[in-house]
């Protein structure tokens, strides 16, 4: 039986790496599934923060469209005009609403996502109910449907 050195090792080791050429296609495989899992994550995360906008709009798209109900009922002491010629059956848009005095953008006002801003409640004299979903919590409101009305968001 041969006895080895440490000097042979060395050399042993060190004509190894001298006779490797390249990458190995392990090295690439590893190098594939490193960047797959980085881009994955980034991803993911973008994905959740543009959800996350989309929330925060409709969220402000709700503070504005109470703010005109709110113009509306404080000039006429009544939701009720708002309904006339627009808004006049539950299930329509409240795009469609005639808040165009107080709100400018309403025609245009529409989610950002792939949900819609239905009225829920015709306006009346007293009442009115918006209906709306977040696709995340925000605030102190869970994901799903939610209802603004003259009391707020609910």
């Amino acid at each position: 039986m041969r006895k080895v050195t440490h000097v042979q090792i060395y050399i042993y080791h060190k004509n190894m790496r001298i006779n490797q050429k390249g990458i190995s296609l392990i090295n690439i495989l590893i190098i594939v599934i490193v960047v797959g899992a980085i881009l994955g994550g980034f991803f993911v995360l973008l994905n959740n923060e543009r959800s996350k906008t989309r929330d925060a709009k409709r969220m402000a798209d709700m503070a504005r469209i109470q703010a005109a109900f709110e113009f509306l009922y404080n000039e006429t002491a009544s939701y009720e005009l708002a309904a006339v010629g627009g808004c006049e059956a539950e299930g329509n848009l409240v795009s469609q609403c005639n808040l165009s005095k107080y709100l400018p953008s309403i025609a245009t006002m529409a989610d950002p996502g792939e949900f819609r801003y239905v009225v829920s409640t015709v306006p009346g004299a007293e009442e009115y109910a918006i209906t709306f979903t977040l696709e995340n919590s925000f605030d102190n409101f869970a994901a799903g449907q939610h209802v603004l009305s003259q009391a707020g968001i609910r």
